[in-house]
């Protein structure tokens, strides 16, 4: 309490300013309508749905890629015991944002404080975290989780560096609960990032010792073991839901091997042209200093004319596309240069100068993989990322530490003779190399991406090109203006300052506003909010929806001419494709080996309905009287059937191949992955009715004189799902690749596939136990203290 007393000023500030920024989002309810948003609206949809009418947890969900876990795959999982209380009081998401936001800038001043900052520096510090453009290029994308995991950074930082310096319990309980806060976030590599930064400042303090003769095994040995122990304490309290995340990611496309790729790069992680797909040109380490250079963003706008377009592909850097940039504001870098040309940079410095250094090169992944390529073979996990640019989050932390040092610095040498002398090199460079590019940035960039261009010359015409360079050169020179005028002020302020032409305070604020003002009209670009009622009228019935949702029977839609979209699911319409950057890896292999391209796959997914605005050549789908774009395939697979004719085989990669070729027939025949059960008859007949089915159970009732292999159209998924056969636990076997088939016997059977949550409720218990007996344990030492004091 006396600590916010003694910071009042500064606390208000980081609360006040986020909400300048977001104040349409809070106040209005406005929200961003982009791809991703789009995408993740029917799947939020779905879970408030379940969870008004269910009181379990739902670990399976069944709306794309024909099924795919749940709790374990990201799409709901809710093991935050922190977050009920967080989603009553920020019932909108601005103010979940704000709440981030606010959240990163108090713990950066936190952290900056700790590592004896000034107030004021440490304010200045505190605001350029909480307001980096990249956070708000997340919240244009509708990637909010990267958002709130980043957020979480400095506290993580801040309870490391302590736990280092007095390896305690409180300080390892400390780091712990900041640990497993990031991780309940659910954005595993930002947390990994986090800890590569921690890991390497321990290996650096330790590099310290032995230069200055100090290390011995006390200051070896404790502050490591408080690191480990936090860590492992992070990850009881994190059990849940991690633990169905690990099983699920041992299946998934970033942990396991692809039968389509004959290199070894899948084997534990994702193939290295996928993992490397958006890595930073050096080259477009420009933007650093003028963020519209490369032209910022690609927008995500309905593209409805030709202005439209080239508003949409003002992007012209290496990268596929971008949504956010990860400028952190010109009056940061600055401070932080004038600081290390002022003095020689402190430990604290140095040592996030050369993380700085490091993270800049990991980005550049493929284009230059001096670190990316060694850290994707050697470190554990490092592999099942992706977007090497992504590790630049850690700029948002380092460049603030680094120009908030660095305006101290420029405090304490502002007497010096030469310290304007120096701001004059930087202040004087900056606007010198802008005035080179406004007159001669046409001449040396060519505004254009030769791949991305060349597809819409040929769509669009030459026209197209010239009028989207002409745009292109607009945007970069608007940011050499804005460059220009903040160097321009930030000399001005400076000049004021020592010439005592203004007051301290005055120069101060004057800095703050200066810093602010970058970052507001970088960050006014990403804020492309709507009323939150535009959302709700994309997801609009229509006649196509209305005639599918008629149909109450169990089938799935194949919606061919939106492969990437969840939008069916809005509507609990089962499809066999979607987008979600984890899927599990066999379905994976059936879509990328064209499996979605024969007629037989599509009978066994159960695809009753293909929707698509093309004709379709055969007879065996049906157009809908009345209906455009929708199919009826006449020769759907039920949603089980018995079958008696089966092929072992000893390797995915057979199986798949199987299921591909010309001869197989998934009505008469299964493919089976080591199948060990008894012997079927030839003749097998039957047939199976759906009972009951829910996202956690099947009930099927089979009748069958011979008995066979009953085959149900759900996706094999090993760890979560197990069978009883009248109430005796019965083998899964992977089926058709995709699917799951158990063995029924002859007569009437009652058959239940039920998913297995044994294993997360005692996650879920292990993970409450930690939690309150940490907070209890903390809560106590701090009592203690207080005790002691009075």
């Amino acid at each position: 309490m006396e600590y916010l007393k003694k910071n009042k000023t500064q606390f208000t500030l980081l609360f006040i300013i986020p909400v300048l920024f977001l104040y349409r989002m809070i106040f209005f309810s406005e929200i961003v309508v982009t791809n991703d948003e789009l995408e993740r609206h029917p799947i939020n949809e779905w879970r408030d749905n379940y969870l008004s009418n269910n009181d379990q947890i739902p670990q399976w969900f069944p709306n794309l890629f024909s099924g795919m876990p749940s709790y374990g795959g990201y799409i709901y999982s809710n093991g935050d015991p922190t977050k009920i209380f967080r989603n009553n009081i920020l019932f909108n998401p601005g103010l979940k944002v704000w709440f981030y936001l606010s959240l990163s800038g108090i713990g950066m001043f936190v952290l900056l404080r700790f590592l004896d900052v000034s107030k004021f520096s440490a304010l200045f510090g505190g605001l350029i975290s909480a307001l980096t453009p990249y956070s708000f290029g997340l919240i244009n994308a509708g990637h909010l989780n990267k958002i709130f995991s980043m957020a979480y950074i400095p506290w993580v930082l801040l309870a490391a560096i302590f736990c280092m310096k007095r390896p305690t319990i409180r300080s390892i309980l400390l780091l712990a609960l900041a640990t497993a806060l990031q991780l309940w976030v659910n954005h595993p590599q930002i947390a990994y990032y986090t800890w590569m930064v921690i890991g390497f400042y321990y290996v650096w303090s330790v590099g310290i010792k032995i230069k200055n003769n100090t290390l011995s095994v006390k200051t070896f040995i404790l502050p490591l073991a408080g690191l480990i122990t936090g860590i492992v304490l992070a990850l009881f309290l994190v059990s849940d839901p991690y633990l169905e995340i690990y099983k699920f990611q041992k299946y998934s496309n970033r942990g396991a091997k692809s039968v389509l790729n004959n290199s070894d790069q899948t084997k534990s992680g994702t193939d290295w042209d996928y993992a490397t797909n958006w890595s930073f040109h050096p080259l477009e380490g420009l933007s650093f200093f003028y963020p519209y250079h490369y032209g910022l963003q690609n927008k995500s706008i309905p593209i409805n004319d030709i202005d439209d377009l080239v508003d949409y592909k003002k992007y012209w850097g290496y990268m596929p596309f971008t949504q956010s940039t990860h400028y952190v504001g010109l009056i940061t870098i600055l401070f932080a240069i004038l600081g290390v040309l002022l003095r020689k940079p402190d430990k604290i410095e140095l040592v996030f100068w050369v993380i700085t250094t490091l993270a800049l090169i990991t980005g550049f992944g493929s284009f230059f993989p001096l670190l990316y390529k060694p850290f994707y073979s050697i470190l554990p996990y490092f592999s099942k990322f992706r977007i090497p640019s992504m590790i630049y989050i850690l700029l948002a932390i380092t460049f603030p530490i680094l120009g908030a040092k660095g305006l101290d610095t420029f405090f304490n040498r502002i007497n010096e003779k030469d310290t304007f002398k120096k701001v004059l090199y930087i202040a004087g460079g900056m606007m010198g190399l802008t005035f080179i590019l406004l007159m001669f940035g046409e001449i040396l960039f060519s505004f254009s991406s030769p791949e991305k261009d060349g597809r819409l010359l040929q769509q669009y015409g030459i026209q197209v090109i010239e009028k989207l360079k002409s745009s292109r050169v607009d945007i970069f020179n608007k940011g050499l203006l804005i460059n220009f005028a903040l160097s321009l002020g930030f000399l001005g302020l400076i000049w004021g300052l020592i010439a005592k032409k203004l007051d301290k305070n005055i120069f101060k604020y004057g800095i703050l506003l200066l810093a602010v003002l970058d970052l507001w009209i970088i960050n006014q670009e990403f804020m492309n909010v709507k009323p939150s009622k535009n959302m709700d009228k994309i997801f609009k019935n229509d006649s196509v929806i209305n005639y599918i949702q008629n149909d109450n029977g169990h089938y799935r839609v194949f919606p061919a001419d939106q492969i990437g979209s969840n939008r069916y699911s809005y509507w609990n319409i089962e499809s066999i494709v979607g987008y979600r950057p984890v899927k599990l890896r066999h379905y994976q292999d059936l879509m990328d080996a064209g499996g979605f391209t024969k007629r037989k796959i599509l009978n066994m997914l159960n695809v009753k309905y293909v929707l698509t605005n093309k004709k379709i050549n055969n007879s065996n789908f049906l157009i809908i009287d009345g209906l455009n774009g929708i199919y009826e395939n006449k020769n759907v697979l039920p949603k089980s059937w018995i079958v008696g004719s089966i092929k072992s085989v000893n390797s995915q990669k057979e199986s798949l191949m199987e299921i591909l070729s010309n001869h197989f027939s998934p009505a008469k025949q299964a493919i089976i992955v080591n199948y060990k059960g008894s012997k079927i008859p030839d003749n097998a007949t039957g047939k199976v009715i759906v009972k009951s089915r829910t996202e956690n159970k099947i009930e099927l009732d089979s009748f069958s004189q011979t008995g066979g292999l009953l085959v149900l159209s759900e996706i094999y998924y090993e760890p979560g799902w197990k069978a009883t056969i009248n109430g005796q636990e019965t083998p899964i076997y992977q089926t058709n690749h995709v699917l799951r088939s158990v063995v029924v016997p002859s007569g009437e059977s009652k058959v239940v596939f039920e998913y297995d949550t044994t294993d997360w409720k005692r996650a879920r218990i292990l993970s409450r136990i930690s939690f309150f007996s940490i907070l209890l344990i903390i809560g106590s030492l701090f009592w203690q203290d207080r005790k002691k004091i009075r």
